[in-house]
Order: C-alpha cells, then structure tokens, then sequence
C-alpha cells in the first residue's frame, strides 16, 4: 500500500520506509509506522471499531466485484482477523461467529446459515466506496481464495 502511495504523489519518511519493507515483515517493523504515516497524510486515527467497519466495506466490495470468489468470501475473510485482533466486537467478531456454521453440512439449511449469508449479503450490498482501481486490485489480489 506505501509503495502505492509513492506512486500517488505521496511523501515522507514513514511511508518511504513502509514501501520499502518486505512483504514478510514482521507486525513489529510496520506496526511503529503507522502513526507517522497517517501524521505524514494528515489522516486521523481511526478507533478499531471503525477500521473494523472500514475493513468490512472493502472485503465486501471486493467480494462483490470480484468473480469467482467463494460465496462467503468476505465473511471469510473478516473472520481470519479475528484471532489477531482479540476477538473484536463488530463486523469482525460478528463475521468470526458466522464463519463456524459455513462448513459444517449440518448447519445448511439453519438459522446460523441464514445469518452468515445475511451478513454476506450486506457487506457486498454496502454502499460502494471510492477507491482508486490499482489500489483496489493491489489490496485485493491475495484476499480471497477461491
């Protein structure tokens, strides 16, 4: 995402050493830089509350945009943050919940079931938001499986 940013116009020392960490690095050489980069953009923090909202209109954007994704994708996806996160309230708790009743045949025609496709449906239905095209594929192409 830093490197996009490079290419977008934006500057400073935070987002420079952002684009330039791998892939692999680890939460602790990231996680120091993000104030400094939301301070370099003039973005203002976010609770986790509403990164968690934020989170779960992207995954559901791209869900819906994107073919051929499972037909719980963005549910799925919300969930796999859960366990880093603790477990938050919210979309990404309520998706982590619903994502138990997705594999199991006894639960396909339950009222879990129909909460966890509810839910789908409202995350892909969410008002779409305005995000540059390479970006959105640049967050989006390791999200998902198929």
């Amino acid at each position: 995402m830093a490197a996009h940013l490079i290419v977008q116009g934006a500057e400073g020392e935070a987002t420079s050493e952002l684009a330039g960490l791998p892939r692999t690095a680890s939460p602790w050489a990231v996680d120091h830089l993000v104030p400094s980069l939301l301070a370099e953009l003039a973005i203002p923090e976010l609770s986790a509350q509403q990164v968690g909202d934020l989170v779960a209109r992207v995954f559901g954007y791209v869900a819906a945009i994107r073919a051929g994704t499972d037909e719980f994708a963005a549910v799925r996806a919300l969930a796999r943050l859960a366990p880093d996160n603790d477990y938050p309230d919210g979309d990404i708790g309520d998706a982590y919940s619903a994502s138990e009743w997705l594999d199991c045949e006894c639960h396909v025609n339950s009222p879990e079931r129909d909460a966890a496709t509810a839910m789908e449906s409202t995350l892909r239905g969410s008002e779409p938001l305005v995000i540059d095209p390479g970006l959105l594929w640049a967050l989006s192409t390791t999200w998902f499986r198929r």
